[in-house]
């Protein structure tokens, strides 16, 4: 005992309270962080001295209540204590300038003087374990505070990190706890430092989920002060305890060793609160996101009240107003990690197409020209078109209650469409600006091939709408240190269907482009001066790329992605030409999955191109289209008057023609005359929701050319797997960053980001765990954490099995990271 901290400290007090002095003596503890607190009530039960502090369970005392019990108190040797800075104090003082000494050491400062070796390069880490390891060795010798060195200090405390492990590691961690001997600083821990019930007093199983239940509860009472859960003993009090609660808990959503164990407690511990009737009478959103049952409770409170509104504008202005909230919710643990997330994500994209249709409400009433039109459509009005993409895209995962929302949305966005279309259309025909004067595709493409002689490769995409093509340069440019691809706005020819459009998509001046009708009438041919075959067939453009321009090689996306087809970049292949079709539906229906898959399937094999050496990509394409399903009033029933010589349901073509409402332009280059529907409508139409594309709408006629471009020398950022060591769920996490450059500024503008996938296999090479869509990792970017699902059918693999964790290039499935784990669970069929 005599060479114990509490003696040391003891003698401290003594020197000051012992003093020869009128009026006595007293000593003033400032102590900002409740780190002396217990200590200092230990000390002065054992030893005797007078202390004025709060009794024990309580932490703060108000200021003004000491100096009023001093100034009447008559004065004897005694410690006062503060729960503040000397240079915080403010009612006490005038009494602080009496005092005989102001105690302002830190408890890590007074272990110094004792003679505990801590440190420089540990302090921070060590700081906040003091206090426990203080009051559980304060009467032990000093010999006991010589294991609190740098070498063994992890070995000896309990520090954050282990309290997490013992709150959601594997089962047995109470037992490893105390055959370390570290169970009782563990259990102080738990009590003192961070509020949590006593595991002396139950099971670790038990204890866990009372823990976690505290923890759910303190948080929600942390988030919402003013509307407390009425579970009071659930909530640990304001004060450090609580801030390293709810810090701990914060950790353990972001630690992937322990993701697992967090979603599999939380519904457990839920069952144990009123979180969820809490949740249910809250005035507004809580600052809170751990508990999955307030979560639920939240989403389905949310959207029964958007599905009440009936009226579309206001239904879109409320989503507006709330997209933040949403964004909010969407964004942690229960929105975007948990293996069965809460659908804040469809509200989030129901909320950002709903602000766009409320942005653009009138958006054309301020259109002059149709120059206006088009450079709102370039510079936001594509974003409309990617919104209606999702409202309308099918979605099996889609929240039931949701579904009378986006139908209202998908009204909304219609009406939009077609107001829009209508104005255009108004605009074209009181001729307030020629649509024409635009460069064609194919003359873009031309003012960019003579600037040099860099392998190129022309990728010519059927129906490359022109949100598709902003959206398929995000992709190239996602986690790139630089801009690798842009966009342009080009003009599709009138009608805008793939045998012209691919004819002037084609890399010459329009003017040296001629267009005609077959003498059957049923088709266009193109020609083009110097060549004698028709534009209009795909073997005869492929003929002429050769023979204009010595492109060496023809190839589908398909060959592209196989590989073996796909040649490098050397002095006799500069030029390439690839093809792809998959966004075209030539049958007049398409089926709304999304456009997702067929944009990263392209993106993927631009990467291709540009890793056989095609460092330039222009990408091209013959028209857009729209999605509709018009009304029986949207079908124009009398077809246009004249000489009619082509129909199609969205334009027709001949001379001499006349329609009471629809719009008259020229086909160019060929002294025919095409008549439109205005807006929306159609000619004639068939089937059910339509993909519909050959008239002049923003949609159909202003298409994308994207051209990316990369450094001659660039190559791929290197990959890191953050050690797993094994594998405890069937559903674990890893992490994959990019390895480090040493470049501590500017990042390398030759290093590109990689797509890879992970795969986990066993020793015979059997595939066990997988994840979905590959992800992207930044050159000198964060960790990324990929969520793996055990691959079905499921495999039978035993307790112990050996596995081998492998990171691939997701372009050529390249081995980039190997680490051998263990599994410590059994995975079966049943």
């Amino acid at each position: 005992m005599s060479s114990s901290f509490q003696s040391w400290l003891t003698t401290q007090v003594r020197d000051v309270l012992g003093r020869q002095a009128t009026p006595p003596p007293f000593l003033l503890w400032c102590d900002p962080d409740r780190s002396w607190l217990d200590l200092l009530r230990a000390a002065a039960k054992a030893s005797g001295f007078e202390l004025w502090a709060p009794p024990a369970g309580q932490e703060l005392i108000h200021e003004l209540l000491v100096r009023d019990r001093f100034y009447a108190t008559p004065r004897a040797p005694r410690v006062v204590w503060l729960p503040c800075a000397r240079d915080a104090i403010t009612w006490f003082k005038p009494f602080e300038l009496e005092a005989d000494d102001v105690w302002e050491k830190s408890l890590l400062q007074a272990l110094r003087e004792y003679g505990v070796e801590v440190s420089r390069d540990h302090e921070d880490e060590l700081a906040g374990l003091l206090p426990a390891h203080a009051r559980e060795w304060f009467d032990k010798p000093r010999e006991t505070w010589k294991e609190l060195t740098p070498g063994n200090a992890k070995g000896t405390l309990v520090d954050d990190q282990r309290m997490l492990q013992a709150l959601a590691g594997s089962a047995g961690e109470f037992d490893a706890l105390r055959a370390e001997g570290r169970f009782g600083i563990f259990a102080r821990r738990s009590t003192e430092d961070f509020g949590l019930p006593d595991p002396s007093a139950l099971d670790e199983a038990a204890w866990r989920v009372a823990a976690t239940a505290r923890l759910l509860c303190t948080e929600a009472a942390e988030g919402s002060p003013r509307e407390l859960p009425r579970e009071a003993d659930k909530i640990i009090p304001p004060g450090l305890p609580r801030t390293y609660a709810v810090r701990l808990l914060k950790q353990w959503q972001r630690d992937v060793s322990y993701i697992a164990t967090f979603e599999r407690l939380i519904p457990q511990a839920d069952a144990t609160t009123g979180l969820a009737y809490w949740a249910r009478n809250l005035s507004a959103m809580p600052r809170s996101w751990s508990s999955r049952a307030v979560e639920e409770t939240l989403f389905a409170q949310t959207a029964d009240r958007l599905d009440r509104l009936e009226d579309v504008d206001v239904l879109a202005d409320e989503l507006g107003r709330d997209v933040q909230t949403f964004k909010d919710r969407e964004s942690r643990f229960w929105g975007k990690e948990a293996v069965a997330p809460v659908g804040w994500r469809y509200l989030v994209e129901m909320a950002d197409a709903a602000a766009l249709l409320a942005e653009n409400r009138a958006v054309e009433a301020n259109w002059k020209t149709v120059g206006d039109a088009i450079d709102w459509y370039c510079s936001r009005g594509w974003k409309l078109d990617e919104a209606g993409e999702q409202l309308f895209k099918e979605s099996a995962a889609l929240p039931t209650r949701l579904h009378r929302i986006r139908a209202r949305l998908c009204r909304g966005y219609v009406r939009t469409l077609d107001r829009i279309g209508r104005m255009f259309s108004d605009l074209l025909a009181r001729r307030k600006g020629n649509l024409y004067d635009l460069p064609t595709a194919g003359e873009v493409a031309l003012e960019v091939l003579p600037r040099d002689n860099v392998p190129t490769a022309l990728v010519f995409l059927d129906a490359c709408r022109f949100d598709l093509g902003q959206r398929l340069a995000h992709l190239l440019n996602e986690g790139e240190p630089a801009v690798r691809a842009t966009v342009s706005a080009a003009v599709a020819p009138v009608p805008s269907i793939t045998p012209l459009g691919m004819s002037f998509a084609l890399p010459v001046k329009r003017d040296r482009l001629r267009v005609e009708l077959a003498e059957d009438h049923k088709l266009f041919r193109v020609f083009v001066d110097g060549f004698d075959g028709d534009l209009k067939w795909a073997d005869q453009r492929r003929k002429w790329l050769k023979q204009t321009l010595d492109v060496k090689d023809w190839l589908e996306i398909d060959a592209v992605l196989d590989g073996e087809s796909l040649k490098k970049a050397g002095r006799s292949r500069r030029l390439i030409a690839v093809h792809g079709d998959e966004l075209d539906s030539h049958d007049g229906q398409l089926k709304i999955t999304g456009a997702d898959q067929h944009l990263e399937r392209y993106a993927r094999a631009i990467r291709k191109l540009r890793d056989a050496g095609y460092c330039r990509v222009i990408v091209l394409s013959d028209h857009g289209f729209f999605h509709w399903q018009p009304d029986d009033h949207e079908i124009v029933a009398d077809l246009p008057a004249g000489d009619v010589l082509w129909k199609h349901r969205r334009a027709m073509v001949g001379h001499h023609l006349s329609h009471p409402s629809a719009l008259a332009l020229e086909v160019p280059q060929s002294g025919l005359e095409v008549m439109v529907p205005r807006g929306m409508s159609a000619f004639r139409t068939y089937g059910a929701l339509g993909f519909f594309h050959g008239g002049a709408t923003l949609q159909e006629v202003i298409i994308p050319v994207l051209v990316a471009v990369w450094p001659v020398k660039a190559r791929k950022t290197q990959v890191v797997l953050k050690p797993v060591g094994r594998i405890t769920s069937e559903a674990p996490r890893v992490q994959v960053q990019a390895a480090a450059t040493g470049q501590l500024f500017n990042p390398d503008a030759n290093l590109l980001a990689r797509r890879v996938v992970v795969r986990v296999f066993d020793t015979a090479g059997k595939l066990v765990f997988r994840h979905g869509e590959a992800v992207t990792i930044e050159p000198e970017g964060a960790p990324v954490t990929v969520q793996l699902q055990v691959t079905e059918p499921r495999p039978e693999v035993a307790y112990g099995t050996p596995l081998s964790i492998e990171v691939l290039d997701a372009d050529d499935d390249e081995v980039l990271v190997r680490e051998d784990v263990t599994l410590n669970i059994d995975i079966s069929d049943w």
